[in-house]
């Protein structure tokens, strides 16, 4: 009995069911202030001049102060910046809507009329392009009186009310294909424009979701012995590479891209109001990163990519797991003196990037999908 009891000890040790929240925060605050002096790297490879966006997005999480000089610095930029490319407008909604989204609803609705027109043919997004339409989408001022001081005037997301609705109809199309990675965050974009009032054709949800089902698929040569792992899961066992399987035939579903693809289609569920977590699409993806479970804390797009699809679906636990525990544990293990994550040695990434999604993460930063009354509608 004896040796039982020091058996569940030792798992429970190694596999916490809570984090450490003084070592968490700790970590979060020294992050921080690395981001506050780290550079704004650019990757103009694919047009990205600066990473303003995706630090002042962690900053928002991180409860830094309004107020603060580097906030309002990284704040103006943002604001200046035109509406260029798929991550850094979804990133630029995300943002606007977190901050006021009857402030800035303007703003947000042509960052909704970009991702509109930049969907591709094939419902994917690519890195994107202007169009020339989102200087045409402007939004009337409201009566100051339809919006009460307090509580009253909060929805039942705890965001301030929506005053009124705006449209935008797709006016232009994207390429041909995209990526699963830009399309992806271009869910979370349109999240945000939905929930700040924005009205999007139902087409382009449609459409997304249709690329996201058609494009998911098992790995033939692990999936066998993968289930015959877990009993934990029961029906279809699938996930997403970068492309699909016909465009990528040697690359299998791996986790950043799974984990991206549920979270995706549990917005677009949520948009369409349907119960995602009885999506057979959206619970294959799920068993697949059951299945395949992994924390990879150096891997910190994908830990970003699993804290969104778990608090999106609604999940603490990811089979026998509790996966915010065990990451934000090896998170904070792997965190620099200086207070950055990362070694800025893989292709594209950096310790700036590496140290915003690390804190996005221990910040729990996605907020879970709640309908509100005021919440926008899809046009038919």
């Amino acid at each position: 009995m004896k040796a039982i009891l020091g058996l569940l000890a030792m798992a429970s040790a190694a596999f916490p069911q809570a984090a450490d929240d003084a070592k968490v925060d700790a970590a979060i605050k020294k992050g921080i202030e690395f981001l506050r002096t780290a550079p704004s790297p650019d990757y103009m490879k694919f047009g990205y001049k600066n990473s303003d966006v995706l630090i002042l997005w962690t900053f928002i999480h991180a409860g830094v102060a309004h107020d603060d000089p580097k906030f309002k610095t990284l704040l103006d930029a943002v604001l200046a910046e035109p509406l260029e490319k798929t991550y850094k407008v979804s990133l630029t909604a995300m943002c606007l809507e977190e901050l006021d989204r009857v402030k800035y609803q303007e703003r947000l609705a042509q960052c909704g009329q970009f991702l509109v027109d930049n969907q591709c043919k094939n419902g994917q997004w690519s890195y994107g392009s202007p169009t020339e339409f989102a200087k045409d989408v402007k939004v009337h001022a409201a009566p100051k009186a339809i919006a009460p001081a307090g509580a009253a005037g909060l929805a039942k997301d705890g965001k301030p009310r929506i005053l009124q609705h705006v449209a935008v109809k797709k006016m232009k199309d994207g390429p041909d294909v995209g990526d699963n990675s830009n399309s992806q965050y271009a869910a979370l974009g349109l999240r945000a424009c939905f929930d700040a009032g924005v009205t999007l054709p139902e087409g382009v949800i449609l459409l997304a979701v249709k690329w996201w089902r058609e494009s998911q698929f098992k790995d033939p040569k692990k999936e066998k012995a993968a289930v015959a792992s877990s009993a934990s899961v029961s029906g279809k066992v699938e996930g997403w590479n970068y492309k699909d399987e016909a465009s990528l035939p040697d690359k299998p579903p791996y986790h950043a891209m799974t984990a991206g693809g549920v979270g995706a289609l549990v917005i677009y569920d949520y948009m369409l109001d349907r119960k995602w977590k009885d999506d057979s699409f959206v619970k294959a993806g799920m068993n697949w990163l059951t299945v395949h479970y992994e924390v990879q804390p150096g891997n910190t797009y994908y830990l970003y990519g699993l804290e969104r699809a778990a608090i999106l679906f609604g999940t603490e636990k990811i089979g026998d797991h509790f996966w915010y525990a065990e990451a934000a544990g090896a998170l904070v293990g792997s965190q620099h003196e200086d207070g950055s994550w990362g070694k800025g040695t893989t292709e594209g990434f950096n310790t700036t990037w590496d140290t915003c999604f690390s804190v996005l993460f221990l910040r729990r930063a996605t907020r879970p999908l709640v309908a509100s009354e005021d919440r926008a509608k899809l046009k038919k």
